[in-house]
């Protein structure tokens, strides 16, 4: 490899300024996990009443019976409904936008179609599961669904972050999913086959929904210094909340839901260990390498975008990135599936914070095929 001292030190400021914008105060991060509380109930359906929200976005609620003279309203989220209308049969795609800011009429016309619905409900477990914060249901599931304790586990991440020396740079609770990020700034330099040298800095991504949009993922992070693009790797941690069916007395899980968050949050302990060690490194530099190798037809592999899940815009900019070969965009060298890799993550640049990921997600996917069968026999 040629002499990159240089280089490396224009890299090196410029990661080490990034980290410095983004870095976030964990101790504050780490008192709003502490305080959020999510309330859960399990409803009958024959309880459950939709209502019309009277406000300027006309969302939709429910009502729920306290006592024979008092109801509990709650908000319904846009996920929420989007759930709700999955499990009744409603076309959720028009609740969840109904929701997110319909029209009166629209509004109307939603509640009235699931409250039908409701009253024809015959599938063998009536009731649903209510994932409540501040009066807002933000997660419409049903009772088989495995809670976990999400502030366990990312209060896990965030004590290996300090205990491997990494910085936090993102953190975002949305309405449905919640992430993690911290960075080893130090850069690394691969020479690949094709796309010259390349080079990035190692970083690991928490992911979970505590309302059913998604599972709990942990993956390793790469932030390329030259463009600021990102993508992910593959999950090391995957674990799908899926259980048994509740009892009428459901209280009594409370137990199990600590003893099942208690290990995952030692998986994800051994994991970030594993992400940011040596073997790791390797398997990981041997994977960049490859995919620069792999020859790609980029106008075929266009094409086949949609299917990956990027929508019509999404694909021409992708396009119009690789047209340019910019290495600001980190676009050098032949085609590949390093190249197409690079110009996904970096037309998510300036996507909102749940799409950016999905993308890096997919970016990230032409690059690390395969997780490193090293891990599981790994004493740590």
């Amino acid at each position: 490899m040629k002499d990159t001292t240089g280089l490396q030190q224009v890299l090196q400021r410029k990661v080490n300024t990034f980290v410095e914008k983004a870095e976030i105060d964990s101790v504050k991060l780490s008192d709003r996990l502490i305080n959020r509380h999510i309330d859960d109930m399990v409803i009958p359906a024959g309880l459950i009443t939709f209502t019309v929200l009277k406000s300027s976005t006309h969302g939709i609620g429910v009502m729920i019976p306290e006592a024979p003279d008092k109801v509990h309203n709650l908000g319904l989220s846009y996920h929420a409904g989007y759930q709700a209308a999955a499990s009744l049969g409603v076309p959720a795609g028009w609740v969840a936008n109904t929701i997110r800011g319909g029209k009166p009429y629209e509004a109307d016309a939603v509640t009235y179609a699931l409250n039908k619905y409701i009253t024809n409900r015959e599938a063998r477990d009536n009731r649903f599961l209510f994932r409540n914060v501040n009066d807002t249901v933000r997660g419409w599931l049903s009772t088989s669904y495995k809670r976990l304790n999400t502030r366990e586990i990312f209060m896990m991440f965030l004590l290996m972050a300090r205990e491997l020396k990494l910085p936090l740079i993102g953190a975002y609770e949305g309405t449905s999913k919640d992430w993690l990020e911290a960075i080893d700034p130090n850069i690394i330099f691969v020479e690949t086959p094709n796309n010259g040298i390349v080079s990035y800095a190692r970083g690991v991504q928490l992911r979970n929904s505590d309302f059913g949009s998604g599972k709990l993922e942990l993956r390793s992070f790469k932030l390329y210094p030259a463009c600021l693009n990102g993508m992910t790797g593959k999950s090391f941690l995957k674990e799908v909340h899926l259980g048994s069916r509740m009892s009428d007395e459901f209280m009594f899980y409370i137990e199990t839901i600590n003893k099942e968050t208690e290990v995952r949050a030692l998986m994800v302990r051994d994991s970030m260990r594993w992400i940011f060690s040596e073997r790791n490194r390797e398997f990981e530099e041997a994977q960049i390498v490859e995919a620069s190798a792999k020859p790609l037809n980029l106008s075929l592999e266009i094409k086949r975008l949609p299917q990956l899940g990027l929508v019509k815009p999404e694909v021409k900019t992708v396009e119009e990135i690789l047209l340019q070969h910019s290495e600001d965009d980190g676009i050098q060298g032949k085609p590949s599936y390093l190249m197409m890799s690079q110009a996904i993550s970096a037309m998510a640049r300036d996507k909102d914070e749940e799409r950016r990921r999905d993308l890096q997600a997919i970016a990230g996917s032409y690059v690390f095929t395969e997780e490193p069968e090293t891990m599981n026999q790994l004493n740590m």
